[in-house]
């Protein structure tokens, strides 16, 4: 058990009750694994906002946020119309990036899902990191975070992967950042699997790297491989450049 309510207290965290509602489950009436990493995202963004660190408060600083990877370890999968609490705040604070902590739990602290996501601010001009403290990131008071692991290396061999198939980047892919928003990237990975795979999953850990930009008009190349217990997902560009990969375990 998490003592969510007492750790609310501290002001960088940011803890909301939801429902999963019809907008947030899969094909198995569970919340779906793009639907949990949506869930995590709005809770992150949300928690940004009040700190005063949003997307639109970097921007008028000349900066914007970029998530470089993320881990997601599932315990249970949520029902449709499940009460879940999402607590959300950074920890591992390093002078350009910062881990940002989410648990998904009942609502009374229960463990459900745990992830956390690492974050660097580029500067709009450069699209380099930049320090946090130029922002005004606080550095301190941080919360000790909920997963330990490090991000794992994807040692597979590009003769490993199979391309499953192709799709053009469309406007409703893309978001505020004039990019294919990180959603859809799981999304597109996920089509690997067949809607009977996904009714009988049981996950227990996914992981997500962000490699690069797509842009609207784009084609993008989507590639599976089964590899050492697990299923790995790369997406390429028309020019092959990697531009996201997931890794995917069940239990």
């Amino acid at each position: 058990m998490i003592d969510i309510y007492t750790l609310a207290k501290n002001p960088l965290v940011f803890q909301k009750p939801r429902t999963i509602t019809s907008a947030y489950i899969d094909v198995s009436g569970n919340m779906g694994l793009a639907q949990t990493v949506l869930m995590v995202q709005d809770n992150i963004t949300e928690n940004f906002g009040s700190m005063k660190m949003d997307g639109f408060t970097v921007k008028s600083r000349g900066c914007f946020w970029v998530i470089y990877k993320a881990k997601f370890k599932f315990l249970k999968r949520p029902y449709w119309r499940d009460k879940v609490v999402t607590t959300s705040f950074p920890a591992d604070y390093e002078l350009i990036r910062v881990n940002e902590h989410t648990a998904i739990t009942t609502v009374e602290g229960e463990p459900i899902i745990y992830a956390k996501q690492e974050m660097c601010c580029l500067s709009l001009e450069r699209h380099r990191p930049i320090r946090l403290t130029t922002v005004g990131f606080p550095s301190e008071g941080f919360p000790e975070g909920f997963i330990k692991d490090d991000f794992d290396r994807f040692n597979v061999k590009p003769e490993e992967y199979k391309e499953v198939y192709q799709q053009k980047v469309l406007p409703q892919h893309i978001d505020l950042s004039h990019h294919m928003n990180n959603i859809e990237y799981v999304k597109l990975a996920l089509n690997v699997f067949s809607a009977s795979d996904l009714e009988l999953c049981t996950p227990s850990e996914l992981e997500i790297h962000y490699l690069g930009e797509s842009m609207e008009g784009q084609l993008l190349k989507i590639f599976r491989a089964d590899h050492n217990g697990a299923t790995y997902m790369r997406i390429l560009d028309e020019t092959d450049r990697p531009v996201f990969e997931m890794k995917l375990r069940m239990m």
